[in-house]
């Protein structure tokens, strides 16, 4: 399913980065990413980035593919499937999950970690030896963090990046908590034909 190819020199004017959507909140794993290519611009959803870059909105998009761990994405797989699309490159991307609080946070009075589905997936173990904290689906890794944040409140966790955290100003109560060490992601970037 995969292509690759390289980003065209005329992807944006002289002397700019490309802009390249991702799906996600700043502090995603799909900023970190996207800014290995050009400028990082953040949408809400995959359907939104693919959007984004088939009305060249953007000059490229970028999406999840699979994880070593949790496996494929597989609303992504299909939007990258559109004949709309051409597949640019690909990158492994390692992911380091950190659990994330406000500050004087801590595990054990914690009742909720938010993260989104594949980042619950790739912490199964960690969070089953956590009796009473509840795994939450939300949108986003770092849209988790930001929702901790703006909740403030001390029982709600985030499973996000060490960027999430410094952005969303939360404590790290524990890193590489996913089940392996390698845990890491396969981004494909695209853009329109």
């Amino acid at each position: 399913m995969i292509r690759t190819g390289s980003l065209p020199s005329n992807a944006a004017p002289p002397n700019a980065a490309p802009r390249i959507a991702f799906q996600g909140e700043w502090g995603a794993y799909g900023e970190i990413a996207a800014a290995r290519f050009g400028e990082p611009v953040p949408y809400p959803t995959f359907a939104a980035v693919y959007r984004a870059t088939v009305t060249h909105e953007v000059e490229c998009g970028l999406l999840p593919v699979s994880n070593i761990i949790a496996g494929d994405v597989p609303e992504a797989q299909a939007l990258l499937r559109s004949p709309a699309l051409r597949i640019l490159e690909e990158i492994w991307l390692p992911i380091e999950h950190c659990l994330l609080g406000l500050p004087g946070a801590t595990i054990t009075e914690a009742t909720h970690a938010l993260s989104h589905w594949q980042a619950l997936r790739q912490c199964a173990q960690f969070l089953a030896r956590q009796a009473r904290l509840r795994p939450t689906a939300v949108y986003d890794t770092a849209g988790a963090a930001r929702l901790v944040q703006r909740r403030g409140r001390r029982n709600l966790l985030a499973i996000a990046s060490r960027r999430a955290a410094a952005r969303y100003q939360l404590d790290i109560l524990a890193e590489r908590i996913a089940d392996r060490a390698d845990n890491a992601t396969r981004f494909a970037l695209f853009q329109a034909r």
